[in-house]
């Protein structure tokens, strides 16, 4: 327990920078200006649709997504029981060009769910940024487009208009072209009114940052990926049961000191799989949680963060938190 005590006061006490949160806006921080539509939010009970957001507007280095805000042009709270968002790395700029009609083409072979299928209760004020409340993330790779995809299905129509802008290139369907909009391969209208999508706000990470999967099966695997450290530095990954921001100087690192917290950084394998190792020539490393086949542990939600060092100075960077929570 006193090797464990030294430890944490080691990793905590004298961190030195901290991964900073901005925004991004596409295509600018104006929510109550452009365009006044009733998608994807309103009229119809079942949706899909796509947007590209394009490389210009998000720079040229890699950065972690967490949040994505709309702009309402209405007050209300927009609630469906089925409801799905998910993103992933594209080099089409536009829909009506691609050649395809195959929203699958367009987002890529392994696209990334940012808020997992399910309810959402979304509750809306006209003219301002407002969060849709994700519950995973995705990293841009610095290098491509993004496709943003959002999918629904309900009884009611949801009631939201959102304010748009003639540079965002969208395609969609929706029940009056389909029985099942959620599912259908197909978009339906890229044009007319191809770049009319919705105005947005990214919420992102830049520097040392970390990123785990939101969601493990007992008895499987959770991968918990660093990405933006400087190559050739040691890493040391934490677990904790809850978050306790604890600041000294520059630094913040949201885990709380508990058992758990103690034992990441000290039992290793099978369970704490490369929670301490180097980064690659990329500045990237690849820890892994290896969740033992227990029910008991299905509700529970472990929270990650890491730090790098050198053999002078220790740590020289800390991450973001993310959380994996256990399913059965």
């Amino acid at each position: 327990m006193k090797r464990g005590l030294i430890c944490a006061v080691l990793l905590l006490c004298v961190c030195a920078a901290l991964t900073a949160q901005t925004p991004i806006y596409n295509p600018s921080n104006t929510p109550t200006t452009g365009g006044n539509n009733s998608w994807p939010f309103n009229i119809y009970t079942g949706w899909r649709m796509q947007i590209i957001i394009d490389k210009t507007v998000l720079g040229n280095s890699p950065f972690l997504i967490q949040e994505v805000a709309f702009a309402p042009s209405t007050t209300r709270t927009f609630s469906v029981p089925d409801f799905q968002m998910r993103m992933g790395h594209t080099t089409y700029k536009d829909f009506g060009t691609s050649g395809t009609t195959k929203f699958a083409t367009i987002i890529g072979l392994s696209p990334v769910e940012i808020y997992k299928r399910g309810k959402i209760s979304w509750t809306c004020a006209a003219g301002t940024w407002c969060d849709i409340g994700l519950t995973g993330s995705f990293f841009y790779n610095g290098n491509d487009n993004i496709c943003m995809e959002i999918r629904y299905n309900t009884t009611v129509s949801g009631g939201v208009t959102v304010y748009t802008d003639a540079s965002i290139a969208r395609a969609y369907t929706h029940m009056s072209y389909s029985n099942d909009p959620f599912n259908d391969p197909n978009w339906h209208t890229p044009i007319p009114g191809e770049y009319m999508g919705p105005k947005h706000r990214l919420t992102v990470l830049k520097g040392f940052m970390l990123d785990a999967d939101a969601t493990v099966s007992v008895g499987k695997t959770a991968n918990i990926l660093l990405r933006n450290g400087v190559p050739g530095e040691y890493y040391q990954v934490a677990a904790s049961l809850s978050t306790l921001p604890l600041k000294l100087g520059k630094c913040t690192i949201n885990l709380t000191p508990d058992n758990l917290f103690f034992g990441s950084m000290q039992i290793g394998p099978p369970i704490f799989n490369r929670y301490s190792a180097i980064l690659s020539a990329q500045g990237s490393g690849a820890a892994q949680l290896a969740v033992p086949n227990i029910s008991a542990l299905v509700g529970i939600t472990v929270y990650h963060a890491a730090v790098s060092y050198t053999a002078t100075t220790f740590p020289t960077a800390c991450t973001n938190t993310d959380s994996t929570k256990i399913e059965p």
